[in-house]
């Protein structure tokens, strides 16, 4: 007797110690959950209510000594489940936190300068090129400034300034120069523009440069009001900090009331004029190389339009995004193979795309006659696909932290965590059907001078000023829920 007591005890005390876990467990989920806002209240008490009145009953048992053992040992696998179960929901929670962490704006970026030479040189470090000759374009920027001082301080040479960007990169092809100094926008503007470039070069240095940005953001109560989020696509792989050329510039214009979102693309080599800048106009893909505050300001001087929050992606993030959510399926027009990933086949139809033949297909401009016009549409195609399959309530729901997992440290934005757990909230609470529209600018093709390449003709796209009228029509529509 005194040991079948003993036994009862020894149960009732685990079983209290169970419950003070569970109870533990339970008001760390809710509250995190709860501050977050993310979860719409009627979904909150639907859950919370009868979880507690389920874990007050079954508490009352698993306390007293009286209850039989083996309602209490069922009692207490049924807790160690829940545990286990709001254990999980913690750390969905604290990913959730450390992701909003770690997108955002972080008030610098981080640019690249490299010391370029042959790759069949015999030129393998600094030292190498003492009293010899480095080539170099100058820039008017502080991080280039300071990162070509830099160099100067670490290798005694001959510096040879150059007025024509290309003959910069033809001339360390043709072996006028033994190395040229560049910065990785530079780096890769040669690649483009001077043929055989990347394949016959190689870096014997890399230096890094912190570069200030400041943008002012344009707050908007984003589940009762419109506003605009200018997405820019940086031509890299990696680190979102990296200064590059904004080779993807779209904005998309948002009414929550009416459900409707516009997608209003501006090509990579429009012939704008920079914010603040006297002098040539310039690319807007080249905006991105100011920083993203000069991006989104040159746009909103195109458009005059307020560009209240920005998302700023990478390669990486695409190719990520996309095989978080089972891939997406995209219409093509024809039959191609992308020149940037021969292991993707694009038939006529639709094809469905996993993250990097979807980054490939973003990328084609050379088996289209209309080249970067056509390409933007593509682009247009591949982020409507990606809204519409994670605004769908099945991906959002089963694929939420490998959407945030997918980010990592490629994606970047200046919206507030508050507003986008408002917009899941939104999206969660009623699951709108989402009408989704795009719309290009577009121009005539034309060779002219830059104000980042001012002493060399480049190929830009002269606007269409009619094509702009609309656009700025079009936006207007949606903010005004026409």
């Amino acid at each position: 007797m005194a040991k079948t007591k003993k036994q009862k005890h020894k149960i009732t005390m685990i079983s209290r110690v169970i419950l003070v876990l569970i109870a533990l467990v339970s008001i760390i989920f809710f509250g995190m959950l709860l501050s977050t806002g993310v979860l719409p209240t009627k979904y909150v008490l639907m859950i919370l209510i009868p979880y507690f009145l389920c874990l007050l009953i079954g508490g009352v048992f698993q306390w007293k000594q009286s209850i039989k053992s083996g309602i209490k040992w069922f009692l207490n696998i049924i807790s160690i489940l829940f545990i286990v179960v709001l254990s999980l929901g913690i750390s969905y929670m604290y990913k959730t936190f450390d992701f909003m962490g770690k997108i955002g704006a972080k008030g610098y970026q981080t640019e690249e300068f490299y010391l370029l030479t042959l790759k069949d040189s015999k030129i393998n470090l600094l030292n190498d090129l003492k009293n010899d000759t480095v080539g170099f374009y100058p820039v008017e920027q502080d991080s280039y400034i300071n990162a070509l001082k830099d160099m100067k301080s670490k290798l005694s040479a001959t510096y040879k300034e150059y007025q024509v960007f290309d003959k910069l990169g033809q001339d360390l092809l043709d072996e006028k120069i033994p190395a040229i100094f560049v910065s990785a926008t530079q780096k890769d503007t040669l690649t483009e523009d001077v043929e055989g470039f990347e394949a016959k070069t190689k870096i014997v240095s890399t230096s890094t440069q912190k570069v200030k940005t400041e943008v002012v953001t344009k707050e908007a109560n984003v589940t009762d009001e419109p506003f605009n989020i200018y997405i820019s696509g940086i031509d890299i792989y990696g680190n979102i900090t990296s200064v590059s050329r904004s080779d993807v510039n779209m904005i998309v214009t948002v009414n929550p009331k009416t459900h409707k979102i516009l997608l209003t693309s501006i090509p990579r080599d429009y012939y704008v004029q920079l914010h603040g800048k006297t002098g040539y106009k310039d690319k807007l893909t080249h905006a991105g190389v100011y920083g993203i505050d000069m991006s989104i300001q040159t746009l909103e001087d195109l458009l005059a339009v307020d560009i209240n929050y920005y998302i700023r992606v990478n390669f990486t993030t695409l190719i990520n995004l996309v095989d978080a959510i089972g891939g997406i399926n995209v219409y093509s027009d024809k039959t191609l193979t992308p020149h940037t990933n021969s292991s993707c086949k694009v038939v006529l139809g639709t094809n469905h795309f996993d993250g990097a033949c979807a980054l490939a297909f973003s990328r084609e401009r050379y088996a289209y006659t209309e080249g970067d016009r056509h390409r933007v549409k593509n682009q247009q195609d591949v982020l409507s696909a990606i809204l519409k399959k994670t605004l769908s309530s099945k991906t959002l729901v089963t694929k939420y932290t490998k959407i945030l997992e997918s980010f990592g440290s490629s994606f970047q934005t200046n919206m507030g965590s508050s507003k986008i757990y408002s917009l899941v909230n939104m999206q969660l609470d009623s699951m709108p059907n989402w009408t989704i529209e795009n719309y290009s600018v577009d121009g005539t093709g034309a060779s002219e001078l830059t104000y980042s390449y001012p002493h060399q003709k480049l190929y830009v796209m002269v606007p269409n000023q009619t094509t702009v009228t609309t656009a700025k029509a079009k936006i207007d529509a949606i903010e005004k829920g026409e």
